[in-house]
């Protein structure tokens, strides 16, 4: 029964051995890939517009009555198409959590298309990622 247990013995230091490269691997690759990618980007500051511009409305209703809203609506000056995005430098927000990220967007709306490049805070929501101007 020793000699058996010593077989293992060596065989599960073989196995050890093959985990130390395979746990510092993930370690690495969950390092990396803590940075949002231009997609989640694209998606959380397309989420935080959508929401500015529900907010615009709400506003509108209550100050000037649900028949302004509906002619923003009629008019479809609430749209927008997000039609490029591309993720420019990210680096770990101070103080924040999350990442301060700059990208360039090309917004098309009901009088054309316009493009800005702006900065912005990336951080883990309570529905995944989210945006805020707020770096």
């Amino acid at each position: 029964m020793a000699i058996q247990h010593g077989r293992r013995a060596s065989g599960g230091v073989t196995m050890r051995l093959w985990a130390i490269p395979i746990v510092t691997l993930a370690v690495v690759t969950a390092t990396v890939s803590d940075e949002p990618s231009e997609g989640a980007m694209r998606a959380a500051f397309a989420a935080s517009l959508s929401a500015q511009v529900q907010n615009a409305l709400d506003f509108v209703a209550e100050a000037s009555g649900e028949d302004a809203r509906d002619k923003i609506k009629a008019a479809g000056t609430d749209r927008f198409e997000i039609r490029a995005f591309r993720k420019l430098e990210c680096m770990h927000s101070d103080g924040k959590s999350g990442y301060v990220c700059g990208f360039a967007v090309d917004i098309g709306v009901i009088g054309g298309e316009f493009q800005q490049t702006l900065t912005g805070r990336f951080f883990r929501g309570p529905d995944g990622l989210a945006f805020t101007h707020d770096a």
